[in-house]
């Protein structure tokens, strides 16, 4: 009979649950941090928890705590303008898009480089399509360019600053499945 031990998966989940609402609040664009702010990573990480952590109560948390960050502190210059608006739901819903397609690597396609850069590319095009076409059409600004300048407009900031994340996320998968592996192997010698 295999023994689980319960206590030891509680506190990891735990742990990853605090990670990503650490990172969640430190990368939120100039929202809090304005003196030291990481480029927005929050696609990266409901990619994360969707891929770790998978209930579906765990993602309405992380959207909790993101729509807190954006109503209490807005963007500089977009205020309540930035929150009460149709494109706000797109935002909401990319984020839903990129916790479903971290649901679908499963735990042996997370370790395939290949197959973690072709969901993680569909999520981040996804994202982004979602985000900023929502943003366009349904928010109610007047943007006085055309949809592809729009769309292009912040396409290379967007894509390298979450393809940077995104191989972080796969780097630190790696090491710490190589950590946990040799505890393991320690632990029965």
């Amino acid at each position: 009979m295999k023994k689980i031990n319960h206590t030891t998966e509680t506190l990891e989940k735990v742990l990853l649950i605090g990670l990503l609402s650490f990172f969640i609040f430190l990368t939120r664009g100039s929202h809090l941090l304005t003196s030291f702010s990481l480029p927005d990573a929050s696609f990266v990480l409901f990619f994360a928890g969707g891929i770790f952590l998978k209930e579906y109560k765990w993602l309405c948390y992380f959207l909790i705590i993101s729509l807190g960050i954006d109503f209490l502190s807005p963007p500089p210059g977009l205020e309540n303008s930035y929150l009460f608006n149709l494109g706000y739901v797109g935002l909401l819903l990319s984020y839903f898009v990129s916790w479903f397609l971290g649901i679908r690597l499963n735990k042996s396609s997370i370790f395939s480089f290949n197959r973690f850069l072709w969901i993680g590319s569909i999520f981040l095009s996804c994202s982004y399509l979602i985000s900023t076409l929502s943003f366009y059409y349904l928010s109610g600004w007047e943007v006085q360019e055309g949809i592809t300048s729009f769309l292009g407009k912040n396409f290379q900031e967007f894509f390298i600053i979450n393809i940077a994340y995104l191989l972080i996320l796969f780097v630190l998968i790696k090491f710490f499945h190589g950590l946990f592996k040799r505890k393991l192997a320690h632990k029965y010698e």
